[in-house]
């Protein structure tokens, strides 16, 4: 695509209503039908091309076909064709038509001497009964072989078609003239069908992970279904994708129970981090072993206050024995706790200063105010 060519107009185009081929145009930042020739209209069972263009507001493009445009508006960007096979269902035909198709890109305005933007032009082939009849057969043998199931449902839920995959997993699809919502027996929950017609009827498409009802019992599949028009009758219809993900959930649920897991062992090394000790009546011990970091500080003080809050405590002897070398952070930790004791109208008291210790609160500049300090837990507990 030239897109430094001059746009088309209307009047441009009257040419191509000669030819037998189906042509037309979709405006693409529109989304919407543009310009078709008598050839086209024929296809599109439309009597003028004022009424084929009317139909951009009886039928508005799906979700699909908008994702569909915008991929191949990016191909036209860059110069490429798209040949492709494509399904239509002409307003009020009782069956589809198949076509081969020319898609390009194409430059358009509505008026001489306005700027251009991207079309799409397609070139059409209808296919013959048994051109159609050999790719329908080609298709199904693809879908005997694909572990996915795939399902066919009526609007109304009976299963028209199932690959032999969703067969063994789902069963048979019911018999002509038999009415069975199988689509809603299918699925455990029944919200989720509710809520999978719902999207379905918006032509959005659905994906969630679903617990289905199959042979071997309850299943968890990767379901997505869209709406699609049966090719046989033109009525809508719910295609239905679905992948066995009972292993990728088996996983999931190990992970999650190795972090709950995982949680209760860090919980515990919490505890064991602050282990407040009744050593009287109304006294107790809190152990300070190894480095004070911020973190062992918080879990210290939040043990301290669960302890005060649930029973009677006038004393509390903070143990400093197999405490590292005090930081400034250790430091700003211990004061607050103090602090925080003393709100709380209980007395904190320091025990295991040994002298290498004694260095480390001088050099952290640590003021003790007043708290009565103790070389050993003995002496602190025999003093009180």
């Amino acid at each position: 695509m030239d897109l430094d060519a001059s746009p088309c107009t209307p009047d441009d185009l009257a040419v191509l209503d000669r030819l037998r081929t189906p042509m037309w145009i979709v405006d693409l930042p529109q989304a919407a039908r543009w310009w078709c020739n008598r050839a086209g209209l024929t296809l599109w069972h439309s009597p003028s091309l004022r009424e084929w263009i009317g139909r951009n507001a009886v039928h508005p493009p799906s979700a699909a076909t908008l994702t569909r445009m915008e991929s191949l508006r990016r191909r036209f960007e860059r110069g490429e064709v798209a040949t492709e096979r494509w399904t239509f269902y002409p307003d009020g035909a009782p069956a589809p038509v198949v076509a081969e198709c020319r898609a390009s890109g194409f430059l358009v305005a509505d008026q001489r001497g306005e700027p251009g933007r991207l079309a799409m032009l397609v070139e059409a082939r209808p296919l013959s009964a048994e051109e159609v009849h050999a790719t329908e057969r080609r298709g199904y043998e693809a879908l005997r072989h694909i572990g996915e199931l795939v399902s066919y449902y009526a609007g109304t839920g009976e299963a028209l078609l199932r690959n032999p995959a969703a067969i063994r997993a789902l069963g048979d699809p019911v018999a002509p003239g038999e009415t069975q919502d199988q689509l809603l027996a299918g699925f455990a929950d029944p919200a989720q069908v509710a809520e999978l017609r719902a999207r379905v009827g918006e032509n959005a498409v659905y994906r969630a992970d679903a617990l289905v009802r199959t042979t071997a019992g309850e299943q968890w599949y990767d379901t997505e279904a869209r709406a699609v028009l049966d090719p046989v009758t033109g009525k809508p219809g719910v295609l239905v994708t679905q992948r066995d993900i009972a292993e990728r959930r088996s996983h999931v649920e190990e992970l999650e129970r190795s972090r709950e897991l995982l949680a209760a062992q860090a919980e515990e090394l919490r505890n064991l981090a602050a282990p407040v000790i009744r050593v009287g009546d109304g006294v107790l011990a809190l152990p300070l072993i190894g480095k004070l970091d911020r973190d062992r500080i918080q879990v210290a003080l939040a043990a301290l206050l669960e302890r005060t809050a649930s029973e009677r405590v006038s004393r509390i002897v903070l143990d400093l024995t197999g405490a590292a070398d005090i930081d400034d952070a250790a430091a700003d930790g211990l004061l607050r706790i103090l602090r925080v004791l003393r709100l709380q109208g209980v007395a904190p008291v320091l025990s295991g200063i040994h002298p290498r210790l004694v260095h480390a609160i001088l050099a952290a500049r640590l003021d003790l105010g007043g708290v009565p300090t103790f070389q050993t837990l003995e002496d602190a507990l025999r003093a009180g």
